[in-house]
């Protein structure tokens, strides 16, 4: 290429210049760089870790311990002479309203 007298390029030599110019070769790194190896999925599970504030790990122990530490729920007895499959379904469903300002109800 000449040499120009000023350093500016006209639009025609702007495009010239730009035709004959090629894009340096990216380095290998780049790419690993931008698209690191993923694992599957299925093997992402097993290292996956989740992180939790303390304070919430702190309540969520207690809740359990309370769970653990609470009675479970009472079985019903059967009243002497009357078992399981004597029991029957209500025939008929009769519910009764009771308002808020019944007070003796």
């Amino acid at each position: 290429m000449e040499p120009l007298e000023n350093d500016e390029l006209s639009d025609l030599e702007l495009d010239r210049v730009l035709r004959e110019w090629n894009t340096p070769a990216a380095p290998a790194r780049l790419r690993a760089a931008l698209f690191p190896h993923r694992a599957p999925w299925w093997q992402a599970i097993w290292t996956a870790s989740v992180r939790v504030p303390a304070p919430a790990l702190y309540v969520l122990a207690l809740l359990i311990l309370l769970a653990w530490l609470r009675p479970g729920p009472q079985v019903l007895q059967p009243r002497a002479g009357l078992d399981f499959n004597e029991w029957k379904p209500v025939a008929e469903l009769r519910p009764k309203v009771i308002r808020s300002n019944n007070v003796p109800n």
